[in-house]
């Protein structure tokens, strides 16, 4: 019997560097592979306190428009915008 291929280990360092990088791909690509594990978004890596953290809000933007992301992401994204503050 072959054993089931294992997640990869959860590290929470690395997600934080990788979620909150300047560069708009690579957080893309981490809040997609978050998604996809823990069916939510990382959001929380942010200081959201005053608004909406500017990395973040490109992040989100970046996901809406992507056509290739799944229905359950969008309505992932949607509980995400509900629960963030509006600034």
């Amino acid at each position: 019997m072959k054993n089931p291929q294992k997640k990869p280990k959860f590290d929470f360092e690395e997600l934080k560097a990788a979620a909150t990088s300047l560069n708009a791909k690579i957080r893309k690509k981490v809040f997609e592979e978050y998604f996809e594990r823990f069916e939510e978004f990382p959001s929380y890596l942010f200081d959201n306190t005053n608004g909406i953290d500017s990395r973040l809000q490109e992040t989100i933007k970046d996901l809406q428009s992507d056509p290739e992301i799944s229905k359950t992401m969008r309505k992932g994204i949607e509980t995400l915008m509900q629960r963030l503050p509006s600034a």
